[in-house]
Protein backbone atom coordinates (compact mmCIF):
# COMPACT_ATOMS: atom_id res chain seq x y z
CA UNK A 1 0.00 0.00 0.00
CA UNK A 2 1.80 3.48 -0.67
CA UNK A 3 0.93 6.72 0.82
CA UNK A 4 -1.07 7.52 -1.68
CA UNK A 5 -3.20 4.21 -1.05
CA UNK A 6 -3.74 5.17 2.94
CA UNK A 7 -4.56 9.06 2.43
CA UNK A 8 -7.82 7.92 0.40
CA UNK A 9 -8.64 5.17 2.96
CA UNK A 10 -11.08 6.68 4.81
CA UNK A 11 -10.30 6.67 8.60
CA UNK A 12 -11.75 3.94 10.80
CA UNK A 13 -14.67 4.25 12.78
CA UNK A 14 -14.74 5.24 16.08
CA UNK A 15 -15.30 2.19 18.77
CA UNK A 16 -18.53 2.61 20.28
CA UNK A 17 -18.11 0.12 22.67
CA UNK A 18 -19.47 1.33 26.25
CA UNK A 19 -21.40 4.07 24.14
CA UNK A 20 -25.48 3.90 25.32
CA UNK A 21 -28.22 4.85 22.45
CA UNK A 22 -31.37 5.02 23.46
CA UNK A 23 -32.28 1.62 24.97
CA UNK A 24 -29.15 -0.26 24.01
CA UNK A 25 -25.98 -0.20 25.66
CA UNK A 26 -23.12 -1.47 23.34
CA UNK A 27 -21.16 -3.87 24.89
CA UNK A 28 -18.19 -4.86 22.50
CA UNK A 29 -17.43 -5.02 18.58
CA UNK A 30 -17.90 -8.36 16.87
CA UNK A 31 -17.08 -7.51 13.47
CA UNK A 32 -15.73 -4.73 10.90
CA UNK A 33 -17.18 -4.71 7.08
CA UNK A 34 -16.85 -2.83 4.20
CA UNK A 35 -20.38 -0.43 5.16
CA UNK A 36 -20.83 -1.26 8.87
CA UNK A 37 -19.76 -2.27 12.43
CA UNK A 38 -21.33 -5.06 13.95
CA UNK A 39 -21.60 -4.84 18.09
CA UNK A 40 -23.18 -6.82 20.78
CA UNK A 41 -25.40 -4.74 22.69
CA UNK A 42 -27.69 -5.24 25.76
CA UNK A 43 -31.33 -3.98 25.08
CA UNK A 44 -32.08 -2.18 28.76
CA UNK A 45 -35.56 -2.55 29.14
CA UNK A 46 -35.69 -5.82 28.04
CA UNK A 47 -32.84 -7.39 29.32
CA UNK A 48 -31.75 -9.09 26.50
CA UNK A 49 -28.60 -9.36 24.24
CA UNK A 50 -29.44 -8.16 20.53
CA UNK A 51 -26.53 -7.30 17.20
CA UNK A 52 -25.92 -3.31 16.83
CA UNK A 53 -24.98 -2.64 13.44
CA UNK A 54 -23.49 0.78 12.81
CA UNK A 55 -23.34 2.44 9.30
CA UNK A 56 -19.93 3.80 8.63
CA UNK A 57 -19.78 7.43 8.98
CA UNK A 58 -18.76 8.08 5.35
CA UNK A 59 -21.81 6.53 4.66
CA UNK A 60 -24.31 7.84 6.70
CA UNK A 61 -23.21 11.37 5.55
CA UNK A 62 -25.19 10.62 2.32
CA UNK A 63 -28.59 11.03 2.51
CA UNK A 64 -29.57 8.30 -0.32
CA UNK A 65 -27.75 5.78 0.97
CA UNK A 66 -29.39 6.32 4.61
CA UNK A 67 -32.65 6.57 3.25
CA UNK A 68 -32.15 2.87 1.18
CA UNK A 69 -30.31 2.17 4.35
CA UNK A 70 -33.60 2.63 6.39
CA UNK A 71 -35.97 1.60 3.31
CA UNK A 72 -34.40 -1.88 2.74
CA UNK A 73 -34.16 -2.76 6.33
CA UNK A 74 -37.99 -2.33 6.71
CA UNK A 75 -38.51 -4.65 3.78
CA UNK A 76 -36.31 -7.16 5.51
CA UNK A 77 -38.02 -6.63 8.97
CA UNK A 78 -41.26 -8.34 7.40
CA UNK A 79 -39.41 -11.16 6.83
CA UNK A 80 -40.37 -13.02 10.01
CA UNK A 81 -39.25 -16.65 9.61
CA UNK A 82 -37.32 -19.24 12.64
CA UNK A 83 -34.50 -19.65 9.92
CA UNK A 84 -33.72 -15.87 9.20
CA UNK A 85 -31.92 -13.64 10.96
CA UNK A 86 -34.94 -10.96 12.47
CA UNK A 87 -34.46 -7.14 12.42
CA UNK A 88 -35.95 -5.59 15.62
CA UNK A 89 -35.25 -1.94 14.82
CA UNK A 90 -33.53 1.08 12.74
CA UNK A 91 -32.78 4.41 14.27
CA UNK A 92 -30.18 6.72 14.21
CA UNK A 93 -28.97 8.76 17.88
CA UNK A 94 -26.64 11.40 17.83
CA UNK A 95 -25.42 11.26 14.37
CA UNK A 96 -25.06 6.90 14.18
CA UNK A 97 -27.58 5.39 11.96
CA UNK A 98 -28.25 1.55 13.18
CA UNK A 99 -29.91 -1.27 13.31
CA UNK A 100 -30.88 -3.62 15.91
CA UNK A 101 -30.95 -7.52 15.12
CA UNK A 102 -31.34 -10.31 16.60
CA UNK A 103 -27.93 -12.21 18.38
CA UNK A 104 -27.36 -15.62 17.40
CA UNK A 105 -24.51 -16.90 19.45
CA UNK A 106 -22.35 -19.69 17.82
CA UNK A 107 -20.86 -20.05 14.24
CA UNK A 108 -21.55 -19.50 10.73
CA UNK A 109 -21.17 -22.15 8.08
CA UNK A 110 -17.61 -21.40 6.64
CA UNK A 111 -16.13 -21.55 10.91
CA UNK A 112 -18.07 -25.20 11.18
CA UNK A 113 -16.57 -26.16 7.85
CA UNK A 114 -12.87 -25.30 8.65
CA UNK A 115 -13.05 -27.02 11.90
CA UNK A 116 -14.84 -30.53 11.01
CA UNK A 117 -14.24 -30.45 6.72
CA UNK A 118 -17.38 -32.46 5.01
CA UNK A 119 -19.90 -33.03 6.81
CA UNK A 120 -22.67 -36.12 6.78
CA UNK A 121 -25.45 -36.46 4.60
CA UNK A 122 -28.13 -35.76 7.59
CA UNK A 123 -26.35 -32.56 8.89
CA UNK A 124 -26.23 -30.89 5.25
CA UNK A 125 -29.62 -31.94 4.22
CA UNK A 126 -31.06 -30.43 7.38
CA UNK A 127 -29.25 -27.03 6.76
CA UNK A 128 -30.30 -26.99 3.25
CA UNK A 129 -33.98 -27.45 3.73
CA UNK A 130 -33.69 -24.73 6.75
CA UNK A 131 -31.92 -21.94 4.35
CA UNK A 132 -34.63 -23.20 1.72
CA UNK A 133 -36.94 -22.19 3.62
CA UNK A 134 -35.67 -18.86 4.82
CA UNK A 135 -35.16 -17.92 0.91
CA UNK A 136 -38.71 -19.39 -0.27
CA UNK A 137 -40.05 -16.46 2.93
CA UNK A 138 -37.83 -13.83 1.30
CA UNK A 139 -38.96 -15.05 -2.38
CA UNK A 140 -42.60 -14.69 -1.36
CA UNK A 141 -42.14 -10.93 -0.07
CA UNK A 142 -40.11 -10.06 -3.29
CA UNK A 143 -36.80 -10.35 -1.71
CA UNK A 144 -33.92 -11.83 -3.93
CA UNK A 145 -30.93 -12.64 -1.39
CA UNK A 146 -28.34 -12.47 -3.87
CA UNK A 147 -24.97 -13.15 -1.61
CA UNK A 148 -26.24 -17.02 -0.07
CA UNK A 149 -22.30 -18.36 1.09
CA UNK A 150 -21.48 -20.08 4.25
CA UNK A 151 -20.72 -16.54 6.09
CA UNK A 152 -24.25 -15.79 6.24
CA UNK A 153 -25.21 -18.79 7.43
CA UNK A 154 -25.42 -18.87 11.02
CA UNK A 155 -25.51 -21.62 13.53
CA UNK A 156 -26.88 -21.58 16.86
CA UNK A 157 -25.53 -23.65 19.07
CA UNK A 158 -28.56 -26.18 19.22
CA UNK A 159 -27.91 -26.39 15.11
CA UNK A 160 -30.57 -24.19 13.55
CA UNK A 161 -29.51 -22.36 10.89
CA UNK A 162 -30.55 -18.57 10.04
CA UNK A 163 -29.81 -17.19 6.76
CA UNK A 164 -28.31 -13.37 7.32
CA UNK A 165 -26.75 -10.57 5.24
CA UNK A 166 -29.72 -9.32 2.84
CA UNK A 167 -26.98 -6.96 2.29
CA UNK A 168 -27.23 -7.71 -1.71
CA UNK A 169 -30.90 -8.03 -1.53
CA UNK A 170 -33.10 -7.33 -4.06
CA UNK A 171 -36.16 -6.36 -3.16
CA UNK A 172 -39.20 -6.03 -5.59
CA UNK A 173 -42.57 -4.31 -5.29
CA UNK A 174 -44.93 -7.55 -5.72
CA UNK A 175 -48.10 -5.20 -6.82
CA UNK A 176 -46.48 -3.59 -9.81
CA UNK A 177 -43.57 -6.35 -10.90
CA UNK A 178 -40.94 -3.85 -10.38
CA UNK A 179 -38.19 -3.44 -8.42
CA UNK A 180 -38.16 -0.46 -5.69
CA UNK A 181 -34.63 0.07 -5.34
CA UNK A 182 -31.21 -0.96 -6.90
CA UNK A 183 -28.74 -3.40 -5.25
CA UNK A 184 -27.29 -2.18 -2.25
CA UNK A 185 -24.30 -3.58 -0.75
CA UNK A 186 -23.92 -4.03 2.79
CA UNK A 187 -27.49 -2.94 3.89
CA UNK A 188 -28.47 -5.62 6.53
CA UNK A 189 -26.56 -7.81 8.33
CA UNK A 190 -26.67 -10.91 10.79
CA UNK A 191 -23.83 -11.95 13.00
CA UNK A 192 -21.95 -14.54 14.73
CA UNK A 193 -20.40 -14.92 17.97
CA UNK A 194 -16.51 -14.29 17.79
Amino acid sequence: MTPHDLALSPAPDADLSGRQFGDYLVLRRLGRGGMADVYLAEQKSLHRQVAFKALHARLASDDTYVRRFHNEAQAVAALVHANIVQIHGVDCIDGVHFLIQEYVPGQNLQQLLAKHGTLCVAIVVNLMRQVAAALQKASDRGIVHRDVKPENILLSATGEAKVADFGLAQIADLQNGTDVGITQVGITMGLRST
